[in-house]
């Protein structure tokens, strides 16, 4: 397993769990998040938001893992998959809300980069040689 990968799998891990805890914090204690979704389409309703955040982006997060783990060809996509699903939401989250914190720079970063370990796994950003004069 090479570094990229090991890298992958692990961000894809990571990504899975912190949807798995919001999504149970949205369904648990949603007068946690209640303010910041009042005013928007998902005030009271927690179960949406915990249904997109964990069945939705989590679930590419958690294919994306099983497949890197089981080193399908199918694994590079799922984790490209799974990137940009992680920056869609973030950017949606962040535009309903009207709001930016940092956890989303934190979990929007952490999407991007996503896309770019798949981009290197793939060679599209592979190290050049320097040009001779």
């Amino acid at each position: 397993m090479t570094a990229n990968h090991r890298a992958l799998v692990t961000l894809a891990i990571l990504q899975g769990l912190s949807t798995l805890v919001g999504a149970v914090q949205l369904l648990l204690v949603p007068q946690w998040y209640a303010p910041m979704m009042d005013g928007t389409p998902f005030a009271g309703r927690a179960a949406l938001a915990a249904l997109l955040l964990g069945v939705i982006t989590g679930g590419t997060q958690w294919a994306a893992a099983l497949l890197g783990l089981r080193r399908s060809r199918w694994a590079l996509l799922a984790h490209a998959v799974a990137g940009a699903t992680m920056c869609c939401f973030i950017g949606g989250e962040c535009l309903v809300l009207a709001m930016f914190i940092w956890p989303h720079a934190l979990w929007g970063g952490l999407g991007l980069l996503q896309l770019l370990l798949v981009l290197i796994a793939l060679g599209v950003l592979a190290p050049q040689e320097p040009a001779r004069a």
